[in-house]
């Protein structure tokens, strides 16, 4: 998680937790405590805590007293439907208790695409369909599920033709909310939390490799990879190999079978993931 995003994430669990503690909080003591501005304590409220059960009083923002009746579950639960659990360990609850204190929270400027980001939080909570343009092709029909935060970067995690997808803010020009309504499917929700985002992107990923000599005929003589090129032919005999996909998790199986052979150089998320996947393997047959 960068800093930005670490100090977002901070500051959201930290009014939570005392919001449910009771508290009253006004947008000057917020603003003092945070050191924000006002506008970026509205978008909290606003957009990002939407869901959360609370209200805005003339003394300040405080939680809903009747779901603040209903225990420590809600607390818990928004924490994890927001995936501000992650920050805490394993299986920690709220417990009436204050034993945790976030300071000096981070968090990512967002002000490039705040109007953009109050319509998909409209139309996410209306479970409205959309069309939206991203990075100049028109996508139509699309089921706006959640933003996500991963990484630090700010994503639209939408279903386009039954099929989960991953939008980057700062790349969708236009969104046209539609007059049909969509049903929200559980399984789209389970992966969204399961994927990385990045690799649901909807544009085509390069991925570049390395292949040993001793396989590299192999590459010479026919397309092992999807929409491979030859890049270069090294002084060792080994061959630098590119390959155009529209999804990484489609050619993680292939190049798993060429492992120790063919290394990949890029991205380094897929690199990391085939090291997991190794070291995965090889934990199961100690």
């Amino acid at each position: 998680m960068s800093d930005k995003s670490e100090k977002l994430a901070l500051r959201l669990g930290d009014i939570l937790t005392r919001l449910f503690m009771g508290e009253v909080l006004s947008p000057e003591q917020l603003v003092a405590d945070y050191q924000v501005s006002e506008k970026t304590l509205r978008r909290d409220f606003n957009e990002r805590l939407v869901n959360a059960p609370i209200i805005r009083t003339n003394e300040g923002y405080r939680l809903d007293p009747v779901t603040r009746n209903n225990g420590n579950a809600n607390t818990n639960k928004v924490l994890h439907d927001t995936g501000l659990s992650a920050l805490l360990p394993n299986h920690y609850k709220f417990n009436g208790h204050t034993p945790v204190l976030f300071k000096n929270p981070r968090s990512e400027p967002m002000e490039k695409f705040d109007a953009l980001f109050r319509q998909l939080t409209e139309v996410i909570t209306t479970h409205s369909v959309i069309d939206l343009i991203y990075n100049g092709k028109t996508f139509e029909s699309v089921h706006p599920y959640r933003l996500v935060n991963d990484r630090g970067i700010w994503f639209l995690a939408a279903t386009y033709s039954d099929q989960l997808h991953s939008y980057r803010l700062p790349n969708i020009s236009r969104i046209h909310r539609r007059e049909d309504k969509y049903k929200p499917n559980q399984k789209v929700h389970e992966e969204i939390h399961k994927q990385g985002m990045e690799w649901l992107t909807p544009d085509d990923a390069e991925v570049l490799v390395q292949v040993d000599r001793e396989v590299a005929p192999r590459f010479l003589e026919g397309m092992i990879l999807p929409h491979q090129q030859l890049l270069k032919e090294l002084s060792d005999g080994s061959l630098l190999v590119s390959s155009r996909v529209s999804r990484l998790s489609d050619i993680l199986p292939l190049l798993k079978s060429w492992i120790p052979q063919v290394e990949v150089l890029s991205p380094v998320s897929l690199k990391l993931e085939l090291i997991r996947d190794l070291h995965a393997t090889l934990d199961r047959y100690k």
